[in-house]
């Protein structure tokens, strides 16, 4: 999930030079990621009925934008594992006092943050399919596993932020991986394949 951080990164810069609101472009250098406004989410089928939702929500991007060359641009981003949230302690039956969060980050069957720390995507290629499209390639550490994935992504748009008085970019980046892949026992009742779904805004440092 931690390459959906990087991939988004990569999408905005594929894209900022092509796609800047009107005569603007987003300017070459560094970016981080604005964690206010980003999202990084993954949904799995559970018993083939509903696709349930989690998030997390401590995580870095750091993203080196190159307009003049998008190919050259490069993304790393880091997770923490033991930072998922969903949303079953607000909705769980009365007197249930399960913390199904801390389940999920900590159970061997499950993200094991103890023994795997973190998450870990960096970028290996950026490529562009079209006005507003492309695709980050880049390895994916999860659960001490590193393989590749290719994720989507569209380019939002760019801005400067007054407030900041610094250039931000903003994209969405979709893709899929399998969780077994990556040595989470098969079988129970999420689906092997898993979502990811990340939107984010990068700003400069």
């Amino acid at each position: 999930m931690r390459l959906l951080f990087t991939a988004i990164a990569a999408a905005t810069l594929l894209a900022a030079p092509a796609l800047a609101q009107g005569a603007t472009t987003a300017p070459a250098g560094a970016y981080v990621a604005d964690k206010t406004h980003t999202t990084i989410e993954w949904q799995g089928l559970h018993n083939g009925l509903s696709w349930y939702s989690a998030r997390f929500t401590d995580f870095d991007i750091q993203l080196t934008f190159d307009p003049a060359d998008v190919t050259k641009s490069k993304v790393t981003a880091t997770i923490d594992p033991k930072s998922i949230e969903t949303d079953y302690n607000r909705t769980r039956p009365a007197g249930n006092t399960t913390d199904f969060n801390n389940e999920l980050a900590t159970d061997a069957r499950f993200f094991n943050a103890g023994k795997f720390p973190k998450i870990t995507f960096t970028s290996t290629a950026v490529t562009k399919t079209g006005e507003k499209t492309g695709k980050v390639t880049g390895n994916l550490t999860f659960l001490g596993v590193t393989k590749p994935v290719t994720l989507n992504i569209t380019y939002i748009g760019n801005r400067n932020d007054p407030r900041a008085n610094k250039h931000k970019v903003g994209f969405q980046l979709t893709g899929t991986l399998k969780r077994t892949d990556f040595g989470m026992p098969a079988g129970g009742p999420i689906a092997d394949e898993i979502r990811l779904n990340i939107d984010s805004e990068l700003v400069q440092k």
